[in-house]
């Protein structure tokens, strides 16, 4: 399957509200202490749909709150299972 990776939280936001790529997962970037995004994309569409949000593409802004509402959320758990993995393997 392929997938499109992204670190832009806004971006991801609008993936998610948009269900234009299906969301898998939330990963931490190897020890910089940033979070990347992973969404299912099997037609490879990840870039021209980066592309078109930087563009001024539209969706609803409730949808687009509650978006960034629930990454973060999801961030803030990836991260809080790195920091507990750390603290036992040290």
């Amino acid at each position: 399957m392929s997938t499109y990776r992204t670190e832009d939280l806004p971006f991801a936001a609008f993936l998610y509200a948009t269900r234009k790529l299906r969301f898998l997962a939330c990963e931490p970037v190897n020890g910089t202490g940033r979070i990347a995004f992973t969404f299912a994309d099997g037609d490879g569409a990840g870039d021209l749909l980066h592309l078109q949000f930087e563009s001024g593409a539209e969706c609803p802004a409730a949808a687009f709150y509650d978006s960034i509402r629930h990454l973060r959320r999801v961030m803030d758990r990836t991260r809080s299972k790195e920091h507990e993995y750390e603290a036992r393997h040290r």
